[in-house]
């Protein structure tokens, strides 16, 4: 589990340079980091094979997501299964989160 927690580091260091008041919440193999108790990032232990990093928005082209597909990249460049930006709708709104799957 070394790993996950690698990635979690990995998410909240990335995370403290958007939300000064970052906060985080771990239980099980799950981490989830607020800023001003909106949700803006996780890291979820996905299967035996990989952990998923995920950082979410209300605009698509918000540059926390932009650049986290880079940082990701660079950091875990070899160990990234897949990566990419998506939609989601809840409640009438629309956000957006930039996500990564990263080999165990």
């Amino acid at each position: 589990m070394e790993k996950i927690k690698e990635v979690a580091k990995f998410t909240e260091d990335y995370l403290k340079n958007y939300c000064t008041k970052l906060e985080k919440k771990e239980e099980n193999n799950k981490f989830l980091f607020f800023c001003h108790n909106y949700l803006i990032g996780s890291v979820v232990l996905l299967d035996d094979e990989k952990v998923a990093t995920t950082v979410y928005s209300s605009k698509i082209g918000d540059e926390i997501l932009r650049n986290f597909l880079k940082k990701v990249k660079e950091r875990f460049n070899g160990e990234v299964i897949e990566q990419g930006i998506k939609m989601s709708g809840v409640l009438n709104e629309n956000f957006y989160y930039a996500y990564n799957w990263i080999s165990l």
